[in-house]
């Protein structure tokens, strides 16, 4: 439904980012803090201002937390709505730029949310939930099948916290310029983008479509020094055919999806340049960074918890407690097992769940997925388990060039026979969604038939 809201003046109630916003215009309103690489388009910190305003005027009548959605892709349009909606007290419910718009417009009321801006229009909806004064943006992730995307609900200290603790253990200063080629609506794009920009005025070259060659030459071309993205991204330009540099680059991140060796020494090799391993999550913001680069080229770890965040194993369990962590308790069990090595380092263990039963034996689907990643050739894989009658069956989906011969031959080094997959589905690539991660529902989609 498209319209206008009912017009019942609404006074201003501004977030504590659009505050700490303000504080940063004041040191760099000439400044330019914004570029669309796909137009060469270049925002000042005013210009920016301007054009949150501008939106503003759109949600002046909307009661001071009330759920607005949008749908945009990264670029200066983005990031001025979501000012608009900080400056109006309202909660930010960024969707997927990917989605297609009737998703967008059946997602939103779903999710609580009373309007939905789309392709510069505000699309009302019945208010089917309730609004919390106290929270600026939630972050919705991946639902599964055809269920409800989980929505995490953010304070604004929650994320100047996250922000806060990026900034200080990756070493991102307010001259840097981050390539935002991941989305910004995503933990990773806030936490790596947005705050920075917010709290100290850090640059934001925005990609809203590309093709890898392009990504090396926006970052000489716009003076690129921070590359926070994903193992998919960094594996294809480490097999770029071309010779190129990456100066000025000089902090590539990844995080999403777990890093293989074989892919961070392949990049390392390729442009000198060291990736470094992060992690974290939506309920608690950055965990753990890499901050040598050394953990990524040996596979061995994602790192030290990052400043301000305490990280404590509880039963091979990972639990993280800090001031970023989006629940009340002020911390938060993640879906991770891990443990720490000798160096101090988080690593992990794959995912917890049920264990399973295989010939009278318990086996974890987690272990599996370990050892496959570490298998020479192996960019990324996922285990499940599958019944055939009233047995269980260990099936896997591998990201590889690698043989299935070859394969099985290094798992054998790794883990006892009985341990081993029965059904194997090799791809040179696997289906990703827009966060780096393994697409399951894709994937699954692609089975029928194709185990070998």
């Amino acid at each position: 439904m498209l319209g206008s809201p009912p017009r019942k003046k609404i006074s201003s109630h501004r977030s504590l980012l659009w505050l700490r916003w303000e504080k940063t215009l004041q040191k760099n309103n000439r400044r330019i803090v914004l570029i669309e690489a796909n137009s060469n388009t270049k925002w000042t910190a005013t210009a920016l201002t301007d054009e949150a305003h501008k939106l503003s005027e759109l949600l002046c009548d909307f009661a001071r937390g009330t759920k607005i959605a949008f749908c945009l892709p990264n670029g200066a349009q983005w990031v001025a709505f979501f000012l608009a909606l900080q400056k109006r007290g309202l909660t930010a419910v960024p969707l997927d730029a990917s989605l297609p718009d009737q998703a967008c417009l059946e997602m939103a009321p779903r999710l609580g949310c009373r309007a939905l801006y789309l392709h510069a229009k505000i699309h009302l909806f019945e208010n089917s939930g309730r609004n919390k004064s106290d929270i600026c943006c939630i972050k919705v992730t991946s639902g599964t099948g055809g269920d409800l995307p989980k929505r995490v609900h953010c304070r604004a200290e929650h994320l100047i916290a996250d922000g806060t603790n990026i900034i200080r253990s990756m070493g991102i200063r307010p001259d840097d310029r981050n390539l935002a080629a991941i989305p910004l609506g995503h933990s990773y794009g806030l936490g790596n983008f947005i705050m920075p920009l917010i709290l100290q005025g850090t640059p934001i070259v925005c990609v809203a479509r590309f093709v890898p060659r392009q990504l090396i030459d926006w970052i000489g071309l716009y003076g690129v020094t921070v590359f926070p993205s994903v193992p998919a991204i960094f594996r294809v330009l480490a097999s770029m055919p071309i010779k190129s540099r990456l100066a000025p680059l000089r902090l590539a991140i990844s995080a999403g999806a777990p890093l293989t060796a074989d892919v961070a020494r392949a990049f390392h090799d390729r442009y000198k340049i060291k990736i470094h391993n992060f992690y974290g999550s939506s309920e608690t913001g950055g965990i753990c960074y890499d901050r040598r680069g050394d953990a990524a080229l040996n596979g061995s770890s994602v790192g030290k918890p990052l400043a301000n965040v305490t990280v404590n194993i509880e039963r091979g369990v990972i639990k993280v407690t800090s001031a970023a962590v989006a629940k009340p308790t002020g911390h938060w069990r993640m879906p991770d097992r891990g443990e720490w090595n000798n160096r101090g380092e988080l690593a992990l263990l794959g995912r917890r769940g049920r264990e399973v039963n295989i010939g009278g034996k318990k086996v974890h689907p987690s272990e599996i997925e370990h050892a496959l990643r570490t298998v020479t050739g192996v960019s990324d894989a996922l285990v499940w388990i599958a019944k055939n009658g009233e047995r269980d069956t260990i099936q896997v989906a591998v990201e590889t060039r690698s043989s299935l011969a070859e394969i099985q031959r290094s798992l054998a080094t790794k883990l006892p026979e009985w341990k081993h997959p029965k059904h194997y589905l090799l791809r040179p690539e696997l289906p990703r969604t827009s966060r780096g991660k393994i697409d399951i529902a894709a994937l699954r989609r692609e089975l029928h038939g194709k185990l070998n």
